[in-house]
């Protein structure tokens, strides 16, 4: 780390901006699709991936420990509902590390990035891809979601968009606020 790296610390802090990504994240979040946890549906997920349900799982691009799950393919999309949820099809067990490195990267192209022999990505990225074709189930568009319940979806945006724009003005105000403070080690 290096000393400027300070420098986004001392600046001062926007709600909205600091905070827009998770908020998209959160109503994408609210209406994906979700799968109920069903022991026998898990237990052979995670035996078509070549790990045993019964103990600690590995992060299925690297091999490392698993500390979190993966979303494959992001629930947000251009700041909408990706058509991808909650489902087992779509969830990986995955170490912070290689989720983090992830991030919103197509998986696959992720997983060819990573060090190590090309025979180990084929074999894993080969697993990943009959594990998605065998459980994910196929895409709800946006789109789609629209036609079903374009009212409820209507009004889902405005309230979105009432949200971004309460942060804007709670922005508008703490400017005020450290405006009128003057805090200390300001100049």
């Amino acid at each position: 780390m290096k000393k400027e790296s300070i420098r986004s610390h001392l600046s001062p802090f926007s709600i909205f901006q600091k905070r827009h990504t998770t908020i998209n994240h959160a109503f994408a979040s609210a209406i994906a699709p979700n799968g109920n946890y069903k022991e026998e549906v898990v237990a052979g997920a995670i035996k078509f991936l070549g790990q045993d349900p019964d103990k600690d799982l590995f992060c299925a691009y690297c091999g490392k420990p698993a500390e979190t799950w993966d979303h494959v393919f992001n629930l947000v999309k251009k700041f909408r509902f990706s058509g991808y949820g909650h489902v087992i099809g779509n969830l990986l067990p995955c170490c912070k590390q290689c989720n983090s490195g992830k991030g919103n990267k197509n998986w696959m192209n992720f997983l060819s990035s990573k060090s190590g022999s090309k025979k180990s990505k084929d074999e894993r990225i080969k697993k990943i891809q009959a594990y998605i074709e065998k459980y994910l189930p196929e895409e709800l568009s946006y789109e789609e979601i629209k036609k079903r319940c374009p009212s409820e979806i209507h009004k889902y945006e405005m309230l979105k968009d009432e949200i971004f724009a309460l942060m804007k003005q709670a922005d508008s105000v703490a400017t005020t606020v450290r405006a009128k403070m003057k805090y200390y080690g300001e100049n």
